[in-house]
This record gives structure tokens, sequence and C-alpha cells, in this order.
């Protein structure tokens, strides 16, 4: 008799074992799980690190030459204003490799001549292909001659448009301008003194939101040029 019932309980056993087995191997059958994981970089305007004009050299260590994204390669520091002359002074503004897509700025806060001048004997500048004039002083009959203001980078076209961004390279602007000259019936009152030029850039990432479009970018732009004046 004892012996039916060890038997009788080893049959149930090994039949729950069977259940078991079955239930596991069904789980097992409709069931899935994945995942994934995702590594973020963060968004920004990386600074140029190499020469515009020589792109397999690193930009001058010179302080008076180059200031986060931008730069003047040509300038020399202390050059000396004189009637009718040129003195090398080229702004060009960049983004570093791995950067945004970005409208760019520059603001011309010229004060050359003393404050309240009421002629165009200030020293000026000529203006390069693929800018614009946004809010500006232009010398009297020279559409292309300004005494300072804001401009905007347009490439190739006639409106703002983003400076393209490259994972592998800095992108360049090109020059704003390339010199500044002094009419050549300036006379040494004429000359402020101290007689400066402040070149300053602003730089809005832009993408298809309205944030990075191009009226925001403007209306941004505007606000910290009016700022600086």
């Amino acid at each position: 008799m004892e012996n039916k019932r060890k038997k009788r309980y080893g049959i149930i056993a090994a039949l729950l074992l069977l259940v078991l087995a079955a239930g596991v191997g069904t789980y097992a059958w409709l069931t899935a799980q994945s995942s994934l994981t995702n590594n973020f970089t963060t968004a920004g305007i990386n600074k140029p690190t190499t020469d515009p004009d020589h792109p397999n050299q690193p930009l001058p260590d010179d302080n008076t030459k180059v200031n986060g994204n931008l730069t003047e390669t040509k300038w020399v520091k202390d050059s000396k204003l004189a009637p009718g002359v040129s003195v090398p002074k080229n702004p060009n503004v960049g983004i570093g490799k791995g950067s945004e897509d970005a409208y760019v700025y520059v603001f011309v806060n010229n004060k050359t001549a003393p404050a309240g001048t009421a002629d165009f004997k200030t020293t000026y500048f000529t203006i390069n292909s693929g800018w614009k004039a946004v809010d500006a002083t232009a010398v009297e009959g020279e559409p292309t001659h300004y005494l300072g203001g804001l401009f905007v980078y347009v490439g190739e076209g006639t409106e703002a448009t983003p400076l393209i961004a490259s994972k592998t390279e800095d992108k360049w602007t090109g020059e704003l301008f390339s010199q500044v000259t002094t009419p050549k019936d300036t006379e040494q009152k004429d000359f402020a003194n101290p007689a400066t030029m402040d070149v300053n850039c602003f730089i809005y990432a832009a993408d298809n939101t309205a944030e990075g479009s191009s009226a925001s970018a403007l209306t941004a732009a505007t606000d910290w040029a009016n700022g600086l004046k």
C-alpha cells in the first residue's frame, strides 16, 4: 500500500514538472525584450582653430588678431591712420568643426573720429561680397563704403543665409572688409584720440524651428547691436 502511494506521488510530481516546463516554454515563446542606448552630444557653436587663409596651419597665437570666432589675420597692432592711407584690417568670422549651421552678424563701432562729427572725413571701409548692411551708416555717394553699423552674412545670395558647418573642418564667412581707408582731405583734428574701431560678431544657430529662423536671428542680432552702441 505504501509503495503504491509513493508511486502515485511520484507520478503527480513528474506531471507537475511537465506542466511547469510547458509554461516556461510558452512564456519564452510569446514574449520578446529589446533596448537601445543612445549617446547624445550637445548642440552649439565651436571656435575655429585653423587659419582661414592657410587651413593647414593653426590660428595665430595673438589676442590682437584672434578672439573666439572672430579673427583679423592681417591686422598689425598700433597701425597708424593718415590722410589717404589704407590700413589692413580684415575681420573674418568662423565656426569650428562640429558646430551648428548659423546666421552670422557683425557690428562695427567706428570711433576713429570725434563724437558728433558731421561730415564724412571719418575712416571708412568697403564691404566685400558675401555681406549686406542691415543697419549701417554709408559714406555719401558710395553705396559700398561704410563708417560702421550692423552687417549680415549672405553668402552667394542677397539675404541672410546660414554659414554651413562641417563635421571635419572649420568654416569661414570670408572677410567683411579687408582694409580701412582715411580720406585724403582728413585733418589731424578729424581724428579721435584715441582712434579706435571695435568689431564684434554675433552667431545664431539656424534650424527649421521658429527659434532658429532668419527672422528670430535678426531680432536677436538687432537687440545685441543696440546694446553695443
